[in-house]
């Protein structure tokens, strides 16, 4: 797996780093998990202060991924194997996210100091790319100086069902809030831009998911409020399978309620369409969100269903759901 001329520029970067530097490795059920394992023991036999430990990546801030790969830094997640021409920008990351000594020219700097929105990036590179390994340095070097780049390198020939999935076709291929996408070089002013002129309401619902993971749920409330809508994307956050991503949800919806109900109104009939096919937990969820934002027409809609319940907690949470809309419509009155 490491020839010996990736074992000699171990090597020689060792030499330049001989701090303990902690590497974390992704573990998972993937068939490519043994790979990473294999090249983890290698680079700590050849460096070792190079100390891996491993994680299960679903144990981790909630992440969806179940790719295996290293987590050099809290936000970027290098899901490839860095051999041949994607050593370098590896070992390279390492040290500069150990020494913090890179300096970034200051027009680059000063747009990742204007980034208020967090972002999330994908790069997919291939490992005979000739292209990869320059644009893999210039976007990792972002993600280090600005917490707000959630970063995600994934080899799509080594994961093609990744590709697959996000319909890759060549690479280097980098993609924006799961949308935007660059295919080929990409400069790191072009991306910053991009970056710092979006429209909150275009937010993908990976975006709007970190910003309730970093405790920002004002935030996405305050947005909505000003363009007077509800973000598309937000509402897949209300749905979502992982508990915790549906509890910040509800924090921006019971902000909605209190400071906007007209808007917050708004959010009942999309909720109530995606009612019948959720789960029964999430159903439990969007009653609470119902009976937070929802009018008397709201309520008649839920005593009309609630004879159809067989589970207690969804019994409990429609009778919760239409005293809360009571309550406020008394209170209104």
């Amino acid at each position: 797996m490491i020839d010996d001329n990736s074992r000699n520029m171990i090597l020689a970067w060792a030499e330049k780093n001989t701090r303990p530097l902690p590497l974390t490795l992704l573990s998972s059920d993937h068939p490519e998990k043994e790979r990473f394992k294999k090249f983890a023991r290698k680079l700590s036999d050849i460096a070792p202060m190079a100390q891996v430990d491993t994680i299960d990546p679903v144990n981790l801030r909630d992440r969806e991924s179940t790719l295996p790969g290293f987590l050099i830094k809290e936000n970027i997640t290098y899901s490839a194997l860095p051999l041949d021409k994607e050593l370098p920008p590896f070992l390279d990351a390492l040290s500069n996210i150990q020494k913090q000594k890179l300096r970034l020219p200051n027009e680059i700097q000063g747009l990742l100091d204007k980034i208020s929105i967090p972002c999330t990036l994908v790069l997919y590179i291939a490992l005979d790319c000739p292209h990869c390994p320059g644009v893999v340095n210039t976007i990792i070097p972002l993600a280090i100086f600005s917490d707000k780049i959630q970063l995600q390198i994934i080899d799509g020939t080594l994961f093609p069902e990744a590709a697959q999935k996000d319909k890759i076709l060549s690479a280097p291929c980098l993609i924006l809030d799961n949308g935007f996408r660059w295919i080929g070089d990409v400069s790191a002013m072009e991306i910053l831009s991009m970056i710092t002129q979006r429209d909150p309401s275009q937010l993908s619902a990976e975006t709007l998911k970190n910003i309730l993971e970093q405790g920002d749920a004002e935030w996405i409330a305050r947005e909505m409020i000003k363009a007077n809508t509800i973000f598309t994307a937000f509402v897949q956050l209300l749905l979502h399978r992982i508990w915790s991503v549906r509890l910040g949800a509800m924090v921006v919806v019971e902000i909605l309620g209190e400071k906007s109900p007209d808007l917050g109104l708004a959010l009942c009939p999309m909720l109530i369409q995606k009612f019948d096919e959720m789960e029964i937990p999430v159903q439990g969820d969007i009653l609470y969100a119902l009976g937070e934002t929802g009018d008397l027409e709201t309520k008649a809609w839920i005593q009309k269903i609630l004879k159809n319940f067989d589970h207690q907690d969804l019994k409990d949470a429609a009778l919760d759901a239409m005293e809360a809309i009571e309550s406020r419509d008394c209170s209104s009155t």
